[in-house]
């Protein structure tokens, strides 16, 4: 998603979860959902570690920027609102309390995990 801002404007996000997924075999892994939708087709949307994480004087709140990619001019998108997924999965032992989408500015508290999300 070369290219991509963060967005605010064109959709709505909502629905954001954040797991820390203890569960042996697996190493533990930080997953952070959301759901971002649209007024049509041809968007894509991910969630990016934000440059800020290393300024950021809460270490226990991992910073994330919701990234929203427009369709191309021209190309052809289905009419209707469209809901997509965002998701963000980082193999971690840094015990996170909270997640923060900044693009949003909304923070989710992180889960611990006793049995399987995925």
């Amino acid at each position: 998603m070369e290219g991509a801002e963060p967005s605010r404007t064109v959709g709505q996000a909502f629905e954001w979860k954040a797991f820390h997924d203890h569960e042996p075999p697996d190493p533990a892994t930080l997953r952070v959902t959301g759901k971002f939708r649209v007024r049509t087709g041809g968007y894509r949307v991910e969630l990016r570690r934000s440059d800020l994480q290393g300024s950021n004087p809460f270490p226990r709140d991992l910073l994330l920027e919701l990234i929203v990619e427009e369709p191309s001019p021209g190309s052809a998108v289905s009419q209707g609102f469209t809901t997509l997924e965002a998701r963000y999965e980082e193999e971690t032992d840094s015990e996170y309390e909270t997640v923060t989408i900044l693009s949003n500015s909304v923070t989710v508290p992180v889960e611990e995990v006793t049995e399987d999300v995925h």
